[in-house]
């Protein structure tokens, strides 16, 4: 039932500390965009939402713990509106060559935002079936490996030959976590379904940044949303 996830998340969100200290946390606050604002206070709240869930239920609280889930469905709109948002204020003020060197990047919020939605949607479709729900909310976590751990490997160690290497080390460590979560969850058929579910939505939207995203087919979408009005 993932009543211990508690504590991975504690440390997940120690791991965003270090990753977002030195070009977020440790600057001047006005310094900083009202979205960037906005989506960390998203970001740390969702953070703080699964670390406290697990711990309601262990508890046997369970009517905060579902008090909480109804606070979820704002906070998972506000999460993936937020992140979108800061993606398009930042595609948005590039100028036309900067644009055309980083728009492949644009895939990896988006990608984020649909996985993130899809995992939370999940979860809320089976949030009667507990071990259902628990597998779909944890792999919402997933999600943040790969903007957490990225940052983690580009701020303290030394860079990458290729900047490739980045997403294949973070996106290839998503999904052997999502792997070993299934092999963890052998006297569980609800949940290592569910996690095989995700699993295969993960493995081919991670793929699609090494083949998508680096092509010429990538660029119509990543005009058309820089086009839009939204910031």
């Amino acid at each position: 039932m993932f009543n211990n996830s508690g504590y991975y998340f504690l440390g997940l969100l120690a791991a965003a500390i270090a990753a977002f200290w030195p070009k977020y946390l440790s600057q001047t606050p006005r310094g900083i965009d009202t979205y960037t604002h906005v989506h960390a206070f998203a970001m740390a709240a969702w953070s703080l939402l699964l670390i406290a869930q697990p711990f309601l239920i262990r508890a046997r609280r369970r009517s905060a713990h579902r008090a909480l889930g109804v606070l979820s469905y704002a906070l998972a709109a506000l999460v993936m509106v937020s992140s979108l948002l800061l993606a398009h204020l930042r595609f948005a003020s590039m100028s036309p060559p900067v644009f055309l060197a980083e728009a492949r990047n644009l895939y990896l919020p988006v990608s984020t935002v649909v996985l993130f939605g899809i995992a939370y949607g999940m979860g809320l479709y089976y949030r009667r079936v507990p071990s259902l729900h628990a597998a779909f909310m944890v792999c919402t976590a997933l999600t943040m490996i790969d903007p957490i751990l990225g940052r983690i490997i580009g701020f303290y160690f030394p860079p990458l030959p290729n900047d490739l290497l980045y997403q294949a080390i973070t996106y290839g460590t998503t999904d052997l976590i999502l792997l070993g979560l299934i092999l963890a969850r052998r006297t569980d058929a609800q949940s290592r379904w569910a996690l095989a579910t995700m699993l295969k939505i993960f493995v081919p939207v991670h793929a699609l940044w090494f083949t998508l995203a680096q092509s010429a087919a990538w660029m119509p979408f990543a005009r058309w949303f820089r086009s839009l009005p939204l910031t």
